[in-house]
């Protein structure tokens, strides 16, 4: 792996950021906590999972500047719409659907070019990825530790998996390997995280013996949780992507 530090940006990012299957989808509010022991940033941002049938809804105490101009503190996934809704206002949200993805990256691969090597093809799944055998009890459920190594024997970062939560990551799955894993600067293997059996609660990355960042969930709720997140208010407008890109260029005129 070339760049390990990637690996916390990557997380979340994949975690901010469905086809359904055959399995019952996780239905629930999970809440996690960023530690970063690198001392590049002054807070620790928290974030929340809601997931419930075809959606899923993730919610962060600071937001993410998306495109110059605009910025979202929350993402709503819409398997049933196929489309991302991103929180940019209180009243106004940007939606991007997969129609609008696919003709992005047609429209990149055409005039920009692109990478004819995917994320598949750099990483080596054999000699990359160690199952530890480590166990252990996380907030009532079983994780067990799979390891992507570094450069180095003493870098690397731990990944601590759950089967007792599964998660349909359909949607986003299918936009990551048309787009994320030809763009990416790392050789994570996300298909690690983003699978239909086994879901992470707890992330590291380990230097010379010393973390460098956490992600970890601190609670797991499945009964009283706020579903009406997964809904869209009716006084939301939303708007598309061409509307951003026509608001930009009126500015830059």
């Amino acid at each position: 792996m070339k760049k390990l530090s990637y690996v916390f940006y990557i997380t979340i990012t994949l975690l901010l950021g469905f086809s359904t299957s055959a399995f019952s989808q996780f239905e629930g509010e999970i809440r996690f906590q960023v530690e970063d022991y690198t001392g590049r940033t002054s807070a620790n941002p928290s974030f929340r999972l809601t997931s419930a049938d075809d959606r899923m809804f993730i919610f962060s105490d600071r937001e993410v500047e998306m495109i110059t101009g605009f910025k979202a503190d929350g993402l709503l996934i819409r398997n049933d719409k196929q489309d991302f809704v991103f929180n940019t206002s209180n009243n106004q949200s940007l939606k991007i659907t997969k129609s609008d993805l696919d003709g992005l990256l047609q429209m990149i691969e055409r005039y920009g070019g692109a990478p004819d090597q995917t994320n598949a093809d750099r990483f080596d799944w054999k000699t990359g990825i160690v199952e530890t055998g480590n166990t252990k009890s996380h907030l009532g459920y079983e994780l067990m530790e799979f390891r992507v190594k570094g450069d180095r024997e003493d870098q690397y970062a731990s990944v601590w998996l759950t089967e007792e939560i599964k998660m349909n990551w359909g949607l986003m799955t299918d936009v990551w390997k048309k787009v994320g894993n030809r763009f990416s600067e790392t050789d994570l293997p996300v298909e690690l995280v983003m699978n239909a059996n086994s879901f992470p609660l707890l992330f590291e990355v380990f230097d010379r013996g010393n973390l460098l960042f956490k992600i970890e969930s601190v609670s797991v709720e499945t009964s009283a949780f706020d579903r009406s997140v997964l809904q869209l208010p009716e006084d939301r407008s939303l708007i598309g992507i061409t509307d951003v890109m026509m608001n930009m260029f009126r500015q830059q005129r």
